[in-house]
């Protein structure tokens, strides 16, 4: 059954290929990028030959960590690249988990990231060279156990993180567990890196390495220096860990694949109602003529159902927190910036949810074709979109600035930097706006994983990300120079900061809103075909 799986999968690579040609750039871009790699990764294990065995594991097991945290978050975002070992399309041939797990769990190491993380970290175990045959055997062994964590790791990780979001009860658990983890993972980076980046490297980095070095993240890795440091039970115990680790991978793997063979998408938004939202909350005022905004109610309502329910909005709106935390936690301690940076960490987070916004219309492809047959409303439903938006993403914003506010201290600039994080939020959310219609592409349907990529998306998503980000970074300045004025020349400019920043702000979103649903109206019937 391994041999029928993986001619399968490699029969389906070779049509994908031939149909779709920007699969074969990626293949062969991603080849040549892995060996213009190999001479970094060679001279990398000679120069880890020369250092002492303790320094030798720290770096190794800092790369190994470094390493496991990219093949868990980035499949989590690209899954629609590699949609050939989906355990789902096997759901209709009658097979079991039992026969197709082994050889799912074989093509998932035959792929150019496997293949080429597998001979990368072999090649680092050259390092160990100079400490004797046993050293070295071990150091091979740990670094295959750790490309095994790895790529079963990435699989376990997708498959229950569209099993989690996907169900009512585990969903806020783990939304909430995403929020604690990033919050966590930004307060050890800050703590870590408030001294600077050499104090963190010379005092953090080996207290952080020496922890990971007991669990299965670093274990293999370090293995070979407990040897050489002549502690052979400490070398065992790590590569037993190792592979008591792959092993319930492995197992969890296999009840991923069952789970999915078993249960269909669920293509609702995951929460039982007893009464309708939307037409409540549409028909909450009385009947009014559509010019008096009823189909803006009617959209906003039932965007805001989504925002609450649909686990692609909540993962959307979870991911927007990512850029601000690494700008805080990460960028500020190690570049020793002053504390006024961090008045940076807002005005990001705004501009993260109106970039955000930049494929809206795409993610409610299931209503798009209601707000259509319903008539020329462009503008309305535009609006009734934008406002759903504001509803969270204007408290989310003004935490975040009395957040900053509080930690430095500097309550005299609030003004100028209220304004400047509002501004930023009305004229990217009106760039969002203009994107998500001009620009749109597909993405996962209701019910799919929304952590992955639509087949077939990359090009225009790629084009669409590239036009909004450099149409965000030309309306930025407007809203945001006063404020800069006002911490650098004059703190009187931080009024004009508020007021320019609420008075721009404000207007970009109404004529976003207004420009948007012009264009949606002479564009409905592309917008269809763009995104089904």
């Amino acid at each position: 059954m391994v041999a029928t799986v993986l001619r399968l999968k490699f029969t389906t690579v070779a049509h994908q290929l031939r149909r779709e040609w920007w699969r074969a750039l990626l293949l062969i871009g991603g080849a040549v990028w892995s060996l213009t790699l190999v001479p970094m990764v060679w001279w990398a294990q000679v120069r880890l030959g020369f250092e002492s065995a303790d320094v030798r594991g720290t770096i190794l097991v800092m790369a190994a960590a470094v390493c496991i945290v990219g093949w868990i978050v980035v499949p989590l975002m690209v899954t629609g690249l590699e949609d050939t070992l989906d355990p789902t399309r096997f759901a209709t041939l009658g097979v079991s988990a039992r026969q197709i797990a082994p050889g799912l769990t074989v093509a998932a190491f035959l792929t150019v990231p496997a293949l080429f993380f597998a001979a990368m970290f072999v090649v680092l175990t050259g390092g160990w060279r100079y400490d004797g045959t046993t050293a070295r055997a071990i150091a091979t062994a740990g670094s295959l156990l750790t490309v095994a964590v790895m790529v079963l790791g990435a699989r376990v990780a997708v498959a229950w993180s569209a099993r989690a979001v996907n169900d009512r009860r585990a969903r806020g658990l783990l939304l909430l567990s995403i929020g604690l983890g990033i919050a966590v993972l930004g307060s050890v980076m800050w703590v870590g890196l408030r001294d600077g980046l050499d104090d963190g490297l010379q005092y953090t980095v080996p207290v952080l390495s020496e922890w990971l070095a007991r669990t299965p993240i670093g274990a293999g890795m370090y293995a070979p220096a407990a040897f050489v440091a002549g502690d052979a039970a400490g070398a065992v115990w790590r590569l037993a860990m190792m592979a008591a680790t792959v092993g319930l991978l492995a197992w969890a793997w296999k009840d991923s694949i069952a789970h999915a063979l078993i249960h269909p998408v669920h293509r609702g938004g995951g929460r039982r109602r007893r009464a309708d939202a939307v037409l409540t909350h549409a028909s909450s005022a009385p009947a009014r003529r559509w010019r008096s905004g009823g189909a803006t109610r009617a959209v906003r309502a039932r965007m805001l159902v989504s925002w609450a329910t649909d686990a692609r909005y909540l993962v959307g709106a979870a991911g927007v927190v990512a850029l601000p935390v690494l700008f805080f936690a990460v960028a500020m301690p190690v570049l020793s910036l002053e504390t006024r940076w961090a008045f940076v960490a807002p005005v990001l987070l705004a501009s993260s949810i109106g970039w955000g916004r930049h494929n809206d219309v795409a993610l409610d492809n299931s209503g798009l074709w209601l707000d259509i047959v319903s008539g020329s409303r462009g503008r309305a439903v535009m609006l009734g979109r934008m406002q759903a938006v504001l509803v969270w993403a204007v408290p989310a914003v003004l935490i975040a600035v009395v957040g900053v506010l509080a930690w430095s201290g500097r309550w005299a600039d609030a003004p100028g930097l209220i304004g400047a994080s509002l501004g930023t939020l009305g004229t990217t959310m009106a760039v969002g706006a203009l994107s998500s219609v001009l620009l749109p592409y597909r993405t996962a349907g209701p019910g799919d994983n929304p952590f992955g990529a639509e087949v077939g998306s990359l090009g225009a998503s790629f084009l669409a990300q590239m036009v909004s980000s450099i149409a965000t970074l030309i309306v930025l300045p407007l809203v945001t120079v006063p404020f800069i004025l006002s911490l650098t020349v004059h703190a009187g400019w931080g009024w004009v900061a508020c007021v320019t920043g609420v008075t721009l702000g404000a207007a970009a979103f109404f004529a976003g809103a207004r420009l948007s649903g012009t264009v949606y109206d002479r564009r409905s019937g592309k917008l269809i075909a763009a995104v089904t």
